[in-house]
């Protein structure tokens, strides 16, 4: 056993200074997003009173980052992903200074909105290849698990802490502040981008990047590798039909449940909540348990909590069953991210990573279109459970077969 899979390691990548450096800043910072994200569907819901136009602005703020994925994994294998992140930061606080001075002006169109976070979602495609190649600079192999799982973790902590903080800023200032506040975020995130010393990495053979090469060249790769190859198989599925609930929640909470702004904040939460609850698990004793395991077990469950938040016919219960679906979430998430982190080579490893997000980043707005229609054409109950029924039978017919296996290669 080596030590990455020790369970009384489970926090190792912590002892590494740049680690902790980089993963406090994203903390805040992602936190921040979410505080925004639950402001923004907020604000889309509360101009229109249609679920098809929520689903339509989440669709239109992650498209962006479908197409330019790959250019952001291409530079993130060429020059230095630490100054990449800081200028993408630098932009990303100024687009939620931009949003917050909208809703100070008394902005009230919709599209108005929408168009920024398209811009918001240009400089997402950029960031999130060289946000997740990133990690595997800051501390060594043997540990590199370990902070595959912690940087999943964080990130689903900030979809405790960043919703519930949301719901109380919406509740007490409004969406302007919403705004404001993430705006705030990103300065922890830039001071830590700045005491981060890393060592600049051999930049890939040619001077700029070809996208459509890279992109070819990384298709080829995934095809090729079983393990990798399944994993972005599963995560286009779960970003389809699970993810979209992060875009609808506020529909359950006005119109199904129909509690007020600090309620929609708990409901947000709850999914950043179980995840949390989840990850001493999932980064300790979880390690010792087979890859093919954790998925095997959480991608079920994720749709059958799905179905369980859909059906619930009260308003703490639903939140069970998003805390639930968090806990899958993590399982699931932070295995099939750490599996490619493992078997992918480092001359591909952002623009692989930049596959992996791109198939994330279509199935969600995808998804969350095509549920916030049906939801406004035949509620949102039956959609939001439909689309946990499909992902549970495509779980368990995958699982039942025996077609995660792959997944504990190294």
């Amino acid at each position: 056993m080596t030590d990455s899979r020790n369970p009384r390691r489970a926090r190792q990548a912590l002892s590494y200074r740049n680690y902790r450096l980089f993963i406090s800043g994203a903390l805040i910072s992602n936190s921040g997003v979410w505080v925004q994200m639950i402001a923004l569907a907020f604000v889309i819901e509360r101009l229109t009173g249609s679920a098809t136009w929520v689903g339509l602005a989440a669709m239109l703020q992650t498209l962006p980052a479908v197409f330019l994925g790959m250019v952001g994994g291409a530079l993130a294998d060429r020059f230095p992903r630490r100054i990449m992140l800081a200028f993408t930061n630098s932009a990303q606080a100024l687009i939620a200074l931009g949003f917050s001075a909208m809703w100070a002006a008394g902005v009230d169109r919709p599209l108005a909105y929408i168009a920024l976070g398209v811009v918001n979602g240009c400089v997402n495609g950029i960031q999130l290849p060289a946000w997740q190649a990133f990690v595997s600079e800051l501390v060594p192999r043997v540990a590199l698990l370990n902070a595959v799982t912690l940087n999943s973790a964080q990130f689903n902590a900030s979809r405790a802490v960043g919703p519930m903080i949301g719901g109380i800023v919406l509740a007490i200032g409004g969406p302007g502040w919403c705004f404001f506040t993430n705006s705030l975020t990103y300065v922890p995130a830039l001071l830590a981008l700045i005491f981060i010393q890393v060592p600049r990495l051999a930049p890939a053979d040619g001077d700029r990047p070809n996208v459509f090469k890279d992109a070819a060249a990384a298709i080829r790769y995934v095809a090729e590798q079983p393990g990798i190859r399944l994993s972005v198989l599963i995560a286009g599925v779960i970003a389809f039909f699970g993810q979209p609930v992060i875009h609808l929640v506020v529909i359950f909470a006005n119109d199904v449940f129909e509690v007020g702004e600090t309620q929609y904040g708990i409901l947000a939460a709850a999914t950043g909540v179980g995840a949390m609850l989840n990850t001493p698990f999932v980064a300790g004793p979880g390690s010792r348990v087979p890859r093919s395991r954790l998925v095997g077990f959480g991608w079920p469950t994720y749709g059958i909590a799905l179905l369980g938040f859909a059906m619930s016919p009260y308003y703490w219960l639903a939140v069970v069953a998003l805390a639930v679906l968090g806990a899958s979430h993590i399982a699931t998430a932070a295995t099939l991210n750490t599996v490619i982190q493992l078997q992918v080579t480092e001359a591909l490893r952002a623009k692989v990573l930049a596959l992996y997000l791109i198939t994330l980043l279509a199935g969600l707005p995808l998804g969350a279109q095509l549920q916030g229609f049906l939801s406004d054409l035949i509620g949102p109950r039956i959609a939001v459970g439909g689309a946990g029924v499909l992902l549970a039978a495509t779980a368990l017919w995958w699982v039942i077969r025996g077609r995660t296996k792959v997944l504990d290669q190294n």
